[in-house]
């Protein structure tokens, strides 16, 4: 009877220790936390799509559906800096969760400057990792970022995030590769291509 009353009370220190971690699991997010609402921008829009996924070998991109994903992203204009949330949704039933989760979250911090040519110049902080691009004045953009994810089994450290200037429809293309620098050569791993349109932007 002791010896029941005494697993009975461990199992329910251990649900209660699982509840725990949930709710401490649910509590975790990539954005910034922020107690009041956040302040009007100069400029807000949406960027929908899908984006294709390959992967490089044998000297040539490979297709790789399985790594296709769709796309949501929210961006927020201010006088000197931007704010950018990605949600990507890999829905595949082949996916095997090597990028991560299936539904995931990034965040980016940018700050801008006037560029002595035109156009503005970035320095990007984020959940991808850290960098620096340009912004062209025509919309065009191109930015690279040392990546967050290194390790020694990660096979890249670089992310080249090219953006084409949006057509007066909207359409936005985009790319984004992942590559290693090696003794100043590049070495490709994989890109996205992604393709969608901006939706809802307005000035303030």
């Amino acid at each position: 009877m002791i010896i029941a009353t005494a697993m009975k009370k461990l199992l329910f220190v251990f649900w209660i220790s699982l509840l725990g971690l949930a709710a401490c699991s649910s509590l975790r997010t990539r954005l910034p936390m922020i107690e009041t609402p956040p302040p009007p921008a100069l400029s807000s829009s949406i960027f929908v799509g899908y984006a294709q996924a390959f992967h490089f070998a044998g000297d040539k991109w490979n297709r790789v559906p399985q790594y296709d994903y769709e796309f949501v992203v929210w961006e927020r204009r201010y006088a000197d800096h931007w704010e950018v949330i990605k949600e990507i949704h890999y829905r595949h039933p082949r996916y095997d969760g090597r990028p991560g989760p299936r539904d995931q979250t990034h965040y980016f911090f940018v700050r801008t400057s006037r560029a002595a040519a035109g156009g503005l110049d970035l320095q990007v902080e984020g959940s991808l990792g850290v960098g620096t691009g340009h912004e062209r004045a025509d919309g065009g953009l191109v930015i690279e970022l040392a990546s967050a994810a290194r390790g020694w089994f990660i096979p890249f450290d670089a992310i080249r995030i090219r953006q084409t200037p949006r057509t007066t429809n909207g359409k936005v293309e985009e790319v984004v590769e992942l590559f290693s620098k090696r003794d100043g050569l590049e070495i490709p791993f994989m890109k996205m291509q992604e393709e969608g349109r901006i939706y809802g932007a307005q000035r303030h």
